[in-house]
Parts: C-alpha cells; structure tokens; sequence
C-alpha cells in the first residue's frame, strides 16, 4: 500500500503543477473561482506550496485525474491497465477481432528465459487477491484522484452472498465513490484462465447440429390451415413424410421483411429441425413436446373465446397442432381437424388422443395473459395486421398515416 500510496502521490502532484503553470501562462478555467475552489474536499488535502500557487497563479484545468476502465485499451496497447493489478499473466480473450491467446509482456519475456521454471509468486494476479485487498487499494488511489475511478473488484465462483454483503459495507466504510464487482465465470466468452477448459458455445452448438438430420424427399404432402392470431390472419402449413409422420412445419403472416414475418419463419423452421432428428423421439412425440412447451404462451393481446382463444402466434401453432394430431389439452379434447379451402394436400389424424404433460405451464401464463386485457380491447384484427413494438415487444404496432404507432403502449417512431 505505501508504495501505490506514493506513486499517485507522485502523478497527483506533477499534474497540479503542470496545471498551475500552465494557467500562468493561459489564464484559469473561466469558471475558475479562487475563494471557492481552494475549499473543495479534493484541493484541501494538497500540499500548501501547491495550495499557495493555485491562489497565486490559479490553475488551468477545473479537474485533471480520472482511472478510466481500460481493460481492452491497455490490452491492444501493450501496457498495463491503470489500478488494475493483471488479469491473467496468460488468457484467452474473445472480442470482436476473435479469440486471442494473450500474454502479458513482462510474463511473455520471463517465460522465454525460463521455459521450463514456475511461475514466481510475484507474477500475482487479479484472481490471486481476495475482493477486500482490491477495495484497499482502491481506496488508497481514490485519495489522489479528483474525478471518477473505475475499478473492478475480482471474486472467485466461491464467493456466497453474504461475502458480498461484507465486501460493500467495507468499501462504504472505506469511503469509496464507487464499486464494480465481478465474480469469476459471471460473465462467459469474454476473459477466461488459459488453464481453464471451458466448453465454448460454438462446440455445444456444432455438437447438438451434428444429429443425424433426416433429409427432405422432393415431395410431401400435407394441410394448411388458416388461424387469426393477435398478429393477424396467419396460415400454418404441416407436412408429412411418406410414412404420415410431421415431418415440418412452416408459417407464413403478414408482408414478407416484417418482424412478425421473420419470427413465424424462425419459429417454423426450429420446429421443422427438431421433427427431422432422426435419434431419441418419434417425430410425433416430438410434435407433443413442442405443443407442451407453445401452448398458452400470450403476449399483451389475444383474440377469440372460451376454448377457441388464441393468445400469441406460439399459441395459435401449438393449437393448430394439437388440433391436427388429436391431442388433448388440460385434459379436453380438441375438435377433429377439418380440411378447409386452403388445403394443399391429405389432412391426417390418427384417431386417438394424447393428454399434453404440465398443464400449469398454461395456467400460469394465463397470469400474463390477463394482464393485457386492456390492449385486446383496443384492438381489432381482423382487418389489420401489426408488427412488433420494439418498446413493449406486443404486436400492436400499426402503420397509420405516414407513422408506426403502438396501440398497447403509446410507443410512435415519429
């Protein structure tokens, strides 16, 4: 401590006399007021001879020290990174330029010379402080610094509640300005240990991709049914392989490049993946676990009753489906599916029902449901579609004379 003690000591102190000397020649910031600026809290603690020539000569700058968070800065730049001890003497880091393996230089020299030697112990990291040490040193820099600090406290994964209790009573104690807490592993994909082997997003992704995926013949057949949905009238096609197995589903709503229209797409798609794993699941149990996991999801508007209500798109699938293949919800059993006009091949259905596990899921969504009751009111969809709100995420926001205007939540992008 008394060595960083010293060392802002040192860089406070210079800067005020460059400061000082400088408004000798330039004059003082304008609203330099002599009386009033020498009984600020931070000036007060200066050395008298620096006291002496502010009120003599004034000062030049208004404030002259900050700690900024440099972490990516000092990284690209090969330098420390102000009060920050280092993070890791070696590291992978991921940002926009990919992933790096990093070294620090002084650990990268000392390596070179002793390939074979451990790490000394005064190579010490961030990670080798407990979170009490960092708030010190904080607090010893903060005496010496007349604007904002930035300053990370590191935890390790085994820091409980309570120590985080106790860490931000101390650095009130400590008269700190501010706090800014990490605990390892919080935050995935930006700083990891190079010792650590942490399974990365892109290995999970490729592994779940790597199912064997059944291919699509040239032809299928199936049905489209029309539903309205709370974001317009929506046609939701189904087709089967040659065996009458769902083999996909897809949807098709409002104009094509609407928000509505690229979700609907993703939504079918996701579904149609997971219909065409070839391992686990019969596509049909498949095609019941997507009805448990859609059905009564709603958003801030619903259209319908009683057992016909649709409250989302999620909804108006999930219902479709179960309609289609005979399910039961909550115990009921939907009406036989019906080949309507915009049919583009054979309606299939087994005959039996099957109950839908977790009917709360649907019940407590129902919670939500209610609650926007008043936009449902509001609205009328039945000769209008909207697109997605980007304040309140309904799908209420309508294109109306020259302007998108949310009729849920009063959002207007004019």
């Amino acid at each position: 401590m008394p060595v960083i003690k010293k060392i802002f000591q040192t860089l406070r102190d210079n800067a005020y006399e460059a400061s000082i000397d400088l408004a000798k020649e330039k004059g003082s910031f304008p609203k330099f007021n002599k009386t009033k600026y020498l009984k600020g809290y931070h000036i007060k603690n200066l050395p008298v001879a620096l006291k002496k020539k502010i009120a003599k000569q004034g000062i030049r700058n208004a404030v002259l020290l900050t700690i900024a968070p440099t972490g990516t800065t000092s990284l690209v730049s090969g330098v420390s990174s102000g009060i920050e001890p280092v993070y890791e003497f070696a590291f992978k880091r991921k940002d926009r330029t990919g992933e790096h393996m990093m070294y620090h230089p002084l650990y990268e020299e000392w390596k070179k010379a002793n390939p074979n030697a451990e790490k000394p112990a005064y190579f010490a990291s961030a990670n080798d402080l407990t979170p009490l040490e960092h708030a010190r040193v904080q607090a010893v820099a903060q005496e010496f610094i007349d604007a904002s600090i930035s300053k990370t406290v590191n935890a390790p994964k085994s820091h409980t509640v309570q120590g985080v209790k106790d860490l931000y009573m101390a650095a009130y104690d400590l008269g700190l300005k501010g706090l800014a807490y990490m605990r390892d592993g919080s935050r995935e994909g930006v700083l990891s240990r190079a010792e650590d082997k942490k399974e990365e997003f892109t290995s999970t992704s490729n592994a779940a991709l790597a199912k064997p995926v059944a291919p699509r013949p040239m032809s299928l057949s199936g049905v489209t049914y029309k539903m309205e949905t709370p974001v317009g009238h929506t046609y939701i096609t189904l087709n089967h392989n040659d065996q009458g197995e769902p083999f996909e589903v897809f949807m098709t709503i409002g104009k094509v490049g609407s928000d509505v229209a690229a979700m609907a797409d993703a939504l079918g798609r996701m579904i149609s993946l997971n219909l065409r794993l070839t391992d686990g699941l019969s596509p049909r149990e498949r095609i019941k676990q997507v009805v448990a996991q859609l059905i009564g999801i709603g958003g801030a508007r619903s259209v319908g009753f009683g057992k016909d209500r649709v409250r989302s798109l999620p909804d108006a699938i999930a219902k479709v489906l179960s309609m289609h293949y005979g399910f039961a919800l909550n115990g009921k059993v939907e009406d036989k599916p019906l080949i309507n006009g915009h049919a583009n091949g054979n309606g299939l259905t087994n005959g039996h029902t099957e109950k839908i596990a977790e009917p709360e899921v649907v019940k407590m969504q129902q919670l939500v449901i209610d609650g926007g009751a008043a936009a449902a009111a509001v609205l009328d969809t039945s000769t209008s579609l909207y697109d997605l709100c980007p304040e309140c995420g309904g799908g209420s926001l309508a294109y109306e004379e020259g302007c998108k205007k949310c009729y849920a939540c009063g959002y207007s992008e004019c």
